[in-house]
């Protein structure tokens, strides 16, 4: 998966790399990650993370259909025109194989994924996202989160409200999610400068659990994307690993 390709801008090349990882205390890895690079130099770039819901039936094989139609749908038709559409369009179609294969399989009743995806053309990314994986950007020495977590926290953060000590488990009650009947309410960013030298991260929540801003951007500083990601990778499995840990990290360079 990782690699060096060239872009759509003359002399500028993404550099990639992606890793999904068990972690220290899951026994099934339910995340799942794809990097769909296109068809020609000028074409748009396609990373999709997705992490299984915790406690449903099947989170790996969600994940996995999730990741799969994702990038089916946004190339169906070549490469789009409209990236925030595509996205959008995209998800939909994840949501609605999601809903058809649980319907089709009892065993598969229930089952649910979080997603969040990037498409990168040139020096401009559009983020889709639903549930509680994030997309970064590192720019000018500054992380800034491109993501909002659908989470019940996180509601209650927008509304300047502190989540009741009680109540602590409300940060991991996510909002939304593939695998729900009708459309789904995917979140789709405006379009966002991706310049020379900024670096994209894509990771779940196994790593932002453990593993804060600061010490990603300081990672993603010193480390080229594929080296970033084992190491970031490992520092959430020394800090107990306490769930499956996936990233994707993409860097705008010069030849």
């Amino acid at each position: 998966m990782p690699g060096s390709y060239p872009t759509a801008i003359e002399g500028l090349k993404l550099i990639h790399g992606g890793i999904s990882d068990l972690g220290q205390r899951r026994t099934r890895n339910e995340d799942s990650i794809g990097f769909f690079p296109p068809q020609s130099r000028d074409g748009t770039f396609l990373l999709v993370i997705a992490d299984g819901v915790g406690g449903s039936n099947a989170g790996d094989v969600a994940s996995r259909l999730a990741v799969r139609t994702v990038g089916e749908a946004f190339f169906a038709q070549g490469d789009p025109a409209h990236a925030g559409q595509a996205l959008y369009d995209a998800l939909q179609a994840a949501n609605d194989a999601i809903v058809a294969e649980a319907a089709a399989d009892a065993r598969l009743s229930g089952m649910s994924t979080t997603c969040t995806c990037a498409a990168v053309r040139g020096n401009t990314v559009v983020i889709g996202h639903l549930g509680d994986s994030r997309a970064y950007m590192a720019v000018e020495g500054n992380l800034v989160q491109l993501t909002n977590d659908h989470s019940l926290a996180d509601e209650y953060a927008l509304e300047g409200q502190e989540v009741p000590p009680d109540q602590a488990h409300l940060a991991n009650v996510l909002t939304r999610w593939l695998g729900v009947e009708g459309p789904v309410p995917a979140e789709i960013s405006e379009l966002v400068q991706f310049k020379d030298e900024d670096t994209l991260v894509l990771c779940s929540d196994g790593l932002t659990k453990v593993v804060d801003p600061q010490e990603i951007l300081r990672t993603v500083a010193m480390h080229l994307p594929e080296s970033a990601c084992r190491r970031l990778v490992q520092m959430a499995n020394e800090r107990g690993g306490p769930d499956n840990i996936s990233l994707h990290v993409v860097r705008l360079t010069r030849y």
